[in-house]
């Protein structure tokens, strides 16, 4: 699986619209988080590595009425406690 966060600006007032839609219509979506600054929302996608991003985002997540802008960063490792030995 390969994780992308999303950072989504919404138009005034859609941004509880917008952040239901994207759990509804973009598949792989593991969490929609409201947040401050620049941007209102934070995707976290997760997709197999077979399917195409590109058409999530460009297709799926822009389709979404309410959505200004995008912004996709890809995460490449995660790091879990878990992993830390001392």
């Amino acid at each position: 699986m390969q994780t992308f966060f999303i950072f989504v600006s919404c138009r005034r007032g859609q941004t509880y619209t917008v952040g239901r839609a994207i759990l509804k219509e973009v598949p792989g979506v593991k969490e929609v988080s409201s947040i401050s600054g620049k941007w209102d929302l934070l995707v976290q996608l997760a997709v197999d590595e077979a399917r195409d991003v590109g058409e999530l985002i460009n297709e799926r997540l822009a389709a979404i009425e309410g959505i200004r802008k995008t912004k996709t960063l890809v995460a490449y490792y995660v790091y879990n406690p878990e992993d830390v030995f001392f």
